[in-house]
């Protein structure tokens, strides 16, 4: 059997940790984009609402002063 020295071990190791780090590191920068076109997607939807409130009070606005 070769022997195998504690220092190659360690860098096997330590290579092993890095390359499953970088995997972590990918993972998280994709669900980052994830979030950040769900929020994007959200505050569109509350802008859409927004002028949708603004429109409605004018609406009721114009009512009252109709049956005033």
């Amino acid at each position: 059997m070769i022997g195998i020295t504690p220092e190659a071990i360690l860098l096997i190791l330590f290579g092993v940790v890095i390359v499953f780090l970088l995997l972590v590191v990918k993972i998280m920068h994709t669900r980052i984009y994830q979030l950040l076109d769900e929020v994007d997607k959200i505050s569109g939807k509350m802008n859409l609402t927004s002028n949708e409130i603004e429109q409605l009070t004018k609406n009721v606005e114009e009512f009252k002063n109709k049956n005033l």
